[in-house]
């Protein structure tokens, strides 16, 4: 009879994680105010196609960090049209 091992088993997170709250792993290439728009604008879409699968009463942490992203990507956008008005 062969001793238990006592390591747990790994998961691999990004698979465990339904397909819809899985981000696209796009590469930001570029440093440009319109490049950093671009990114922001599509990040908050990933997040608000997420919300859309989630249930209050079941996914409230997830909730709660997915509405924190959306809040920081639109004071990044906020401050980089800042910037943009500042530049032009």
């Amino acid at each position: 009879m062969k001793p238990a091992t006592s390591q747990p088993a790994q998961k691999n997170s990004a698979a465990a994680l339904p397909s819809y709250l899985q981000m696209p792993a796009k590469p930001l290439l570029g440093d440009s105010i319109e490049v950093l728009q671009t990114y922001y604008r599509e990040r908050i879409k990933c997040f608000h196609a997420m919300l859309e699968h989630l249930n209050v009463l079941e996914d409230a942490p997830e909730i709660e960090f997915i509405c924190r992203e959306i809040i920081e990507g639109r004071q990044k956008l906020g401050e980089l049209a800042k910037k943009n008005s500042f530049t032009s």
